[in-house]
């Protein structure tokens, strides 16, 4: 596999390298910022946080909506901090969880991602992040300088 990642320092680069795999995930990235279920700056929140606990600088570097500096920067608190609100507390606890072991994910825990953005919102929020856990660990292993979605 090591052709794939030669002379390449972005995982949009690789990604070109496999088109028939990197159009499509691309597109479908692209995609969770357009559905209308759990809006998008949660979604950054969410992705930034999977970043953070991946390690993934790059990941951490990237905004793909823009998040206040202040709260960018209480992120890694978020559950003492009075910056967040309840919907998106869920939410990054939910992250959180499926970061480290998506089958500890508790009834409780998607419950209260529910009372917030519904069966549909809570679907959606899985999707998106199996995409950023793929994306992100893609990035690690193929050891990307620049990683872009």
């Amino acid at each position: 596999m090591s052709w794939i990642v030669q002379e390449c320092s972005s995982r949009e680069a690789i990604m070109a390298r496999l088109p028939q795999l990197g159009e499509p995930f691309l597109a479908m990235f692209e995609s969770l910022w357009e559905q209308p279920h759990v809006p998008g700056p949660v979604l950054e929140l969410c992705r930034l946080r999977m970043a953070q606990l991946h390690r993934s600088e790059g990941d951490q570097a990237q905004a793909v909506v823009p998040v206040d500096a202040v709260r960018r920067a209480a992120l890694r608190d978020w559950h003492r901090s009075p910056l967040f609100t309840e919907a998106e507390r869920a939410c990054l606890e939910f992250t959180e969880i499926y970061a480290m072991d998506a089958l500890a994910i508790t009834d409780a825990q998607a419950e209260a991602v529910k009372t917030h953005y519904g069966d549909v919102g809570l679907v959606a929020l899985v999707q998106s992040l199996g995409v950023f856990d793929g994306l992100q660990r893609l990035g690690l292993i193929w050891r990307t300088s620049k990683q872009e979605a």
